[in-house]
């Protein structure tokens, strides 16, 4: 095994950039955003349900409620500033149910 790899696949030396911290408040310390031991045992636990095989079966929903959202930002599309975590939300929301 080569310095290379161990250092990539080492729950210890790799860490998520500091733009992580952006999302915190959002995720918390989740799979996206967890670091080390916390991120590999979560990702561990999760990796069956992502399967890819899994998610072709939802690919249009995601589709579906993407476009939804879409719609919806358009709408909001004018220049202005405004908050997209209430569309994003209803969208997981929306995939999830």
């Amino acid at each position: 095994m080569g310095f290379l790899q161990v250092i990539l696949s080492s729950q210890k030396h790799i860490d998520k950039s500091r733009d992580y911290t952006f999302l915190h408040p959002w995720l918390g310390t989740g799979l996206l955003t967890a670091t080390g031991g916390k991120w590999f045992s979560r990702r561990k636990m999760l990796t069956p349900a992502f399967h890819f095989k899994i998610l072709e079966d939802f690919v249009d929903i995601f589709n579906t409620q993407s476009n939804v959202m879409v719609n919806k930002l358009k709408k909001k599309a004018n220049g202005e500033t405004f908050d997209i975590f209430p569309y994003i939300t209803l969208c997981a929301l929306d995939i999830i149910c």
